[in-house]
């Protein structure tokens, strides 16, 4: 394995560039990974998919460059919304963040930046698709909120963005930037179809669509169980959009209004976090717990009050869900071991990530 001292040494002396660094430490960790364990090797230096690595921060750089984008994110709209003129801004902003993607993304492959950037660019496409659609529908951008026209603009402006952004740069968020397009096209088309429906049944089309993004999801994390493709990074964002979309709806269904929450209902919560939590074990993916966190500390902190008078409940609450949290963490592994072989999976069981470092 090549030292990241070497490469810095390297990058110093002007032999390779940064990004080339970058490059060459991402295939010799890849190469670690594929290749077979040499005797007397230390499985904690190889890649284990139970980490559910992805890279987000590769130095302070990252950070930096990071706050310039928001910098510059927030004077575009700060300028638009003072002096007018949004959608020259928005083709500014849209042009500005490929341009430093050039440099930052496809060059540098700075991580956290390469989102900013990513988010910035989908932004941009979505406010001109609104714009653009407005057009269509015959009354400027005023027109285009209207009946459903800003969902299919915004949505198609955001696809289209995503896709393009994707094509040129691979940056993994592209993908949940463009399920999320697809969501509002969705909408967009269905209000068009039935103005009022999408406010009216909001939690079970939310909970359709939350399913159909964690499949596809599903679908990627499957065909890469060892998770050392940019598909894992791909299924993880995926993951997070979809998380969301299905807990709330689900849970909203188990104990209807959380502000007149009952023993009933509140055991009923912890039920479905319950769940949500053997499902997040069994594909390996934590964002599930992360969404369903929230209610569960509703749930613990009712039951909590019932028993317990003052204002203890509120940090006794915040204590079980510490817990909670640090427990499954530390006997993630554990956990998935003792389970996977005691759940009727089938033929799945072997495009799962294994509970044992592979």
């Amino acid at each position: 394995m090549i030292l990241e001292e070497d490469l810095d040494a390297a990058v110093e002396a002007g032999v390779i560039d940064r990004a080339q660094a970058i490059r060459i430490a991402h295939l010799a960790r890849l190469r670690l990974a594929s290749s077979p364990a040499s005797p007397g090797a230390e499985s904690p230096s190889r890649p284990d998919p139970d980490d559910e690595r992805f890279r987000l921060i590769g130095g302070f750089n990252d950070v930096f460059v990071t706050i310039g984008v928001g910098l510059l994110a927030a004077a575009v709209l700060g300028l638009s919304s003072v002096l007018g003129f949004g959608q020259v801004f928005a083709l500014t902003s849209l042009l500005v963040s490929w341009g430093l993607a050039e440099w930052f993304s496809r060059r540098m492959r700075l991580a956290l930046p390469s989102i900013a950037l990513a988010l910035m660019f989908a932004a941009s496409g979505g406010f001109l698709g609104v714009v653009a659609i407005g057009l269509v529908a015959g009354d400027g951008f005023s027109g285009a909120r209207a009946d459903g026209w800003g969902y299919l603009g915004a949505g198609l402006g955001t696809v289209l963005a995503a896709a393009l952004h994707h094509w040129r740069f691979r940056v993994p968020i592209d993908g949940a930037i463009g399920g999320l397009g697809g969501l509002a096209i969705a909408a967009g088309l269905i209000e068009r179809a039935s103005p009022g429906f999408v406010g009216g049944h909001l939690y079970p089309l939310a909970l359709a669509a939350g399913l159909a993004i964690f499949l596809a999801a599903m679908r990627l994390d499957l065909s890469d169980p060892l998770r050392r493709t940019r598909r894992s990074d791909v299924a993880f964002w995926l993951h997070l959009l979809a998380a969301p979309l299905i807990v709330h709806p689900v849970t909203q269904a188990a104990i209807g209004d959380v502000g007149r929450m009952g023993t009933a209902a509140a055991g009923a919560t912890l039920a479905v976090f319950a769940l949500l939590a053997l499902v997040a074990l069994v594909i390996d993916r934590r964002a599930l717990i992360v969404s369903g966190l929230s209610y569960a500390g509703i749930a613990v902190a009712h039951l909590i009050s019932r028993g317990v008078s003052g204002d203890l409940h509120l940090p006794l609450t915040l204590l079980g869900l510490a817990v909670v949290v640090l427990a499954l963490s530390a006997g993630w592994r554990s956990l998935r071991r003792l389970l996977l072989p005691r759940v009727p999976l089938g033929g799945l069981r072997a495009k799962l990530p294994p509970a044992e470092p592979a």
